[in-house]
């Protein structure tokens, strides 16, 4: 038998699953800023204005 009791395991379950969800999500989202963009789109500038046409052409989703 262990030392813990069933709600410190409990306890200590929660604190685990709690540390693997943020270090999944630090893995998941780190360097996403550096993410090349589709194609050779270019990112467009806040200032900028919207095309009148937009271009339809290559893939969709």
């Amino acid at each position: 038998m262990s030392g813990l009791g069933p709600d410190e395991i409990v306890q200590l379950t929660e604190i685990l699953v709690v540390l693997m969800g943020i270090g999944i999500i630090w893995l998941v989202y780190r360097g996403s800023e550096n993410a090349e963009l589709p194609g050779d789109a270019p990112i467009p500038t806040p200032a900028g204005v919207d095309d009148a046409i937009s271009d339809t052409s290559g893939r969709t989703l």
